[in-house]
């Protein structure tokens, strides 16, 4: 009889905690997709990296945001972790190793008062981990009604793009990349696309479902 594989006992861990997954595999990379809450599941989860854009405090007009200290904390305490946050608030887990900016080079507007149409002009990545040195990733935000950005766009109010995040999934090294995060399952297709494995926990049903979708229709791509 073989012996358990990381993905074996990650889907143990979330059955146990009465969550629902998928997983899909492709030729160079499975995908195990949890619809449940990280916290429930995390303590348990087996990667070798977290890769995640965590719900930004001031934004709880969007999604709840109570339980991300807590998370980010564990993630920080067990993973080498890039994790994607605000440019204004506190650090969320402590001083990190480096702080990268994401410049996301769309035209702010001369009157605005808040930054461009993405919001600010910049998002800050924090590095655990992963490496001392601060750089700029200047890669183009994901925004509604922008034409460059229809054959990208998801159903998702954060969504970040693909080319910025596969930078970030090769930059770890890793086998094994969780997300407890998921939302539109973006690392996912980065990892797919990057040959590494990826596990993904996503709360809200009606993103589980697209991420799902998405990351479906990648791995049948990889296949032809």
């Amino acid at each position: 009889m073989s012996a358990p594989t990381t993905s074996d006992c990650n889907q143990d861990a979330a059955r146990a905690h009465g969550s629902s997954l998928q997983r899909l595999v492709g030729r160079h990379s499975w995908c195990v997709l949890i619809h449940g809450d990280c916290r429930d599941v995390l303590h348990e989860m087996e990667a070798d990296a977290v890769v995640t854009d965590p719900p930004y405090p001031g934004r709880e007009d969007l999604f709840p945001t109570d339980s991300v200290w807590t998370v980010l904390r564990a993630v920080q305490a067990k993973w080498p972790a890039f994790v994607f946050w605000p440019c204004v608030p506190d650090y969320p887990c402590g001083t990190p190793d480096a702080v990268h900016v994401w410049h996301k080079s769309i035209p702010i507007h001369p009157r605005s008062q808040t930054g461009n149409v993405a919001g600010h002009q910049y998002e800050r990545i924090l590095s655990y981990g992963l490496g001392k040195k601060c750089e700029v990733f200047r890669v183009a935000a994901i925004i509604p009604n922008f034409a460059a950005c229809a054959e990208e766009l998801e159903k998702h109010p954060t969504q970040k793009p693909v080319a910025l995040v596969a930078q970030l999934t090769e930059r770890t090294k890793a086998a094994t990349i969780l997300d407890p995060y998921m939302g539109s399952g973006t690392t996912g297709i980065a990892c797919i696309r990057t040959g590494r494995k990826f596990i993904g926990v996503e709360k809200d049903k009606r993103h589980f479902d697209n991420a799902c979708e998405r990351i479906r229709r990648e791995l049948e791509g990889a296949l032809l």
